[in-house]
């Protein structure tokens, strides 16, 4: 892993620091190729200084298993939405770095569009003009189209750009794909180690996932991920199958029949496996896979091997981290071992300079003024002229009290509850500026706490950041 990992990132950067035969420690982490938020690439600058202080190797997986969701960012914008707006407040504009898209592996994600892919840094940086004047997506930009011109695939465009940029930082991390490393002999015998026993590997998955799923209160059940199925002597695994000529990724079914194991995605697509010998099996595997039929780890295996056989230390996000929980319960139950424990690192990261007033609190306020105003609108004397007599009325029927039933009847009780809203309602009338100005003032401070929530958002990608902003935000939480 560590050699594929060394040729795979000098390809476009320097590795020269890498010491090849005392590597130490190897700490991990993982993510999608995507322009992620800026708490998830604290995670890497993290894996740099765990490694550093360890005095090991920090390597990140590149994870272009996983289906992009599309090719835009969203990024925080002031300009105005439409060509008849003169000003618009604060709000989300999609930055395409390609036409529409999605739907398919990282990893299949050819860019369609240079012309779009090319002028995506200029786009961003005029949608957030306002905000953020110098965003990092200039010095990212500089290395993505290096990158696209290298391999033509937008999430491995994206990787390297964010590798090559934590370079130009000083961060010393190897990088490798996960698609590469599904290419190995090892991984191929960690695989048949699962799909030999896979009804057993059923019963401690679904089981698991049926406990976490009870322990959470979780109704769904396709949460956190959904049972392994069974269609007679095929058995689901917990893998995916897909290829060039077919992007889109299939559920991997398996049969065993007579020492032969049948990996198919039931549409087409089958490799056979001999396993009386289990090396020469994993061998067989590893050869048979290709560009054609991918074989892929779903999200819990894709852990269970870089935590179990990769590395000495896994770092993950807080999401993986919840995910993992079950991924401990199933290694328990199916490898009969206790998983090495694993990190939980992420951070909330704000745009430089957003508007810190409480306008939650201001809201609170304006909204009970104007609940004064119609229920006690003789508290505004000083700021409206206020019938005398009707307020006079008022605190004689306030100070009498609320006549009770035994003393005068059903009809007195109405009158004084009648005679009350009545007074009310006279004195709110005469209120009528100070309440279209609360109003007013409401929907502005609605306005600005929306803006400020957008604003004040940890979803923002992290190329919108100024880059020496983010640098000593990093600097201050590792220390």
């Amino acid at each position: 892993m560590l050699s594929d990992a060394l040729r795979y990132t000098s390809s476009y950067r320097d590795t020269s620091w890498v010491d090849q035969h005392h590597p130490g420690p190897i700490v991990m982490a993982g993510h999608q190729p995507s322009i992620f938020h800026a708490g998830v690439w604290f995670k890497n600058f993290a894996l740099d200084r765990i490694a550093r202080q360890t005095g090991g190797i920090a390597v990140n997986l590149v994870i272009d298993n996983d289906v992009a969701p599309g090719c835009s960012v969203r990024v925080p914008s002031i300009r105005p939405r439409d060509i008849d707006a003169v000003i618009d407040g604060p709000h989300r504009e999609a930055v395409p770095y390609d036409e529409a898209g999605g739907g398919v592996p990282y990893e299949q994600t050819t860019v369609h569009r240079r012309d779009i892919f090319d002028s995506f840094d200029k786009r961003l940086c005029e949608a957030v003009a306002g905000i953020v004047d110098d965003p990092c997506v200039t010095q990212l930009w500089t290395h993505a189209k290096s990158a696209i011109e290298r391999c033509g695939v937008a999430g491995c465009a994206l990787a390297q750009a964010r590798h090559g940029l934590e370079g130009e930082l000083g961060l010393q991390t190897l990088e490798i794909p996960f698609g590469v490393i599904c290419r190995t002999t090892a991984f191929a015998e960690f695989v048949l180690a699962i799909l030999t026993e896979l009804p057993r590997f059923h019963r401690c998955y679904n089981d698991s996932a049926d406990q976490y799923r009870l322990y959470h209160g979780i109704r769904s059940t396709a949460h956190p991920v959904p049972n392994l199925s069974r269609d007679g002597d095929w058995f689901e695994a917990p893998l995916w199958i897909y290829g060039n000529d077919s992007p889109e990724r299939k559920a991997a079914w398996v049969r065993l029949s007579d020492d032969v194991l049948s990996i198919s995605d039931r549409s087409g697509r089958e490799l056979r496996i001999d396993i009386r010998h289990s090396k020469l099996a994993a061998e067989q595997l590893a050869n048979l896979v290709s560009p054609n039929f991918k074989l892929r780890p779903r999200a819990l295996v894709t852990t269970m091997y870089a935590r179990l056989v990769l590395s000495d230390l896994f770092l993950h996000g807080i999401g993986g981290g919840k995910y993992d929980q079950l991924g401990d319960e199933i290694c328990r139950g199916f490898f009969a071992i206790s998983p090495p424990k694993f990190m939980v690192i992420s951070a909330t990261i704000k745009l430089p300079g957003w508007d810190e007033a409480d306008y939650e609190k201001r809201i609170r306020d304006l909204t009970r003024r104007l609940r004064d105003i119609d229920y006690q609108p003789e508290r505004f004397a000083d700021e409206a002229t206020l019938d005398e007599s009707l307020m006079k009325r008022k605190t004689e029927l306030l100070s009498a009290g609320l006549p009770t039933l035994s003393e005068t009847g059903m009809n007195a009780k109405k009158d004084w509850h009648d005679e009350i809203t009545r007074i009310n309602s006279q004195l709110a009338m005469q209120l009528e500026p100070l309440r279209k100005q609360t109003r007013f003032e409401l929907i502005d401070a609605e306005r600005k706490n929306g803006a400020q929530r957008l604003m004040a958002s940890r979803e923002h990608p992290f190329c919108v950041f100024p880059i020496e902003y983010l640098k000593t935000t990093f600097q201050r939480l590792l220390a």
